[in-house]
């Protein structure tokens, strides 16, 4: 019978991937990630880049953008941990709609994402991908401030540079309004302080003079939503007394993002030290491969060894047989008398 073609590790996690992906499209709840856990940490991170890359649902959308924009946090962090500094390409990605990875997860409110993200995309790229623009011109920053994720605003800030920062704050959509508009416009007061202690306080006058397509500030949006917070701390920036008090706020602001970047080093140390590991684990797992195979080829060499030695056996013992019967046959000749001839001598019968 004929023994069916065994499955490589890769194949099998290929499948896996594209089974994960169809029932991302119809189901709500996750599938089992017990499997595609134990196949990453034997992945080298290439191959896996190159699997989520080129394995996609009918939409053109990769595995990490299903992950992220159906829910299932968990895997996208599978995903995404072994792919520091390799996956810039895919992270700049976008759906149907036009959304990347990190738009989606700046969408599901989740700051631990948004983080692995920025972490996982390399340093150079980073303001790009925060500014990529999706649907309406939103960007992911526009996003979390329209939804007042005041952690994730901060998290997307702290990851540039002053220059970069205020380029990001100064990005229009398509009414023309700013990040502080959508803020503004929705009483997200904290987000507000948020954005504007990032910056400068040279820099505060300008962006809040920046008006939208209905010649609004942001000041002027949150007055005519009556978002009485909002308008106090927008106009409280337009007081010269407080510019020292905002300048102290950006300084302590720019300490966080430098121990952010200390942090963002460890990091690359410990993500290089998992690579690592990894490899060693596959090295190990292929020299255990290699020495199953080995013993496997013993045993069969053994066996036939032992097959041998048995038939040898049993030609030794049919020809002990053989001559046992001989050897019966001749004592019997000798013990048996038989007629005597003319000169008195016994005949005997022939032995053969």
């Amino acid at each position: 019978m004929e023994q069916p073609a065994s499955i490589s590790p890769t194949e099998h996690l290929q499948e896996k991937m594209e089974q994960w992906i169809r029932e991302y499209i119809r189901a709500s709840e996750a599938p089992d990630i017990t499997p595609l856990r134990a196949a990453l940490t034997t992945t080298p991170p290439d191959q896996l880049l190159q699997l989520i890359t080129t394995i996609r649902d009918s939409e053109s959308d990769t595995a990490l953008l299903l992950a992220i924009s159906h829910g299932h946090p968990v895997v996208a962090h599978l995903l995404l941990t072994p792919l520091r500094g390799i996956a810039d390409e895919l992270l700049f990605e976008k759906d149907g709609g036009g959304y990347t990875a990190l738009y989606w997860a700046v969408r599901k409110g989740d700051r631990e994402l948004v983080e692995l993200i920025l972490h996982t995309v390399s340093s150079g790229q980073k303001y790009e991908l925060i500014a990529v623009k999706g649907g309406l011109d939103w960007t992911a920053l526009t996003w979390a401030a329209r939804s007042g994720y005041t952690e994730i605003v901060e998290s997307l800030l702290i990851s540039l540079s002053v220059e970069q920062r205020v380029s990001l704050l100064n990005i229009q959509d398509i009414f023309l309004n700013t990040a502080l508009h959508m803020a503004a416009c929705r009483g997200h007061t904290a987000a507000l302080q948020s954005m504007l202690t990032s910056i400068p306080p040279d820099k505060v006058s300008a962006l809040l003079s920046i008006k939208n397509i209905y010649s609004r500030t942001p000041l002027e949006e949150a007055e005519s939503r009556g978002w009485k917070e909002s308008v106090e701390l927008l106009k409280s920036w337009k007081q010269p007394v407080l510019a020292a008090h905002a300048a102290a706020t950006f300084w302590r602001f720019a300490a966080v993002h430098k121990a952010d970047r200390h942090k963002t080093k460890e990091m690359t140390k410990l993500k290089e030290e998992l690579v690592e590991s990894q490899r060693q684990i596959v090295a190990l797992k292929e020299a255990d491969n290699r020495k199953t195979a080995a013993l496997a080829n013993q045993r069969e060499e053994s066996q036939q060894q032992v097959v041998a030695l048995q038939e040898a056996n049993n030609q030794m013992t049919a020809d002990m047989a053989t001559m046992m019967e001989r050897l019966n046959r001749l004592d019997i000749y000798l013990r048996t008398t038989t007629d005597t001839d003319e000169t008195g001598d016994q005949l005997h019968e022939p032995l053969g």
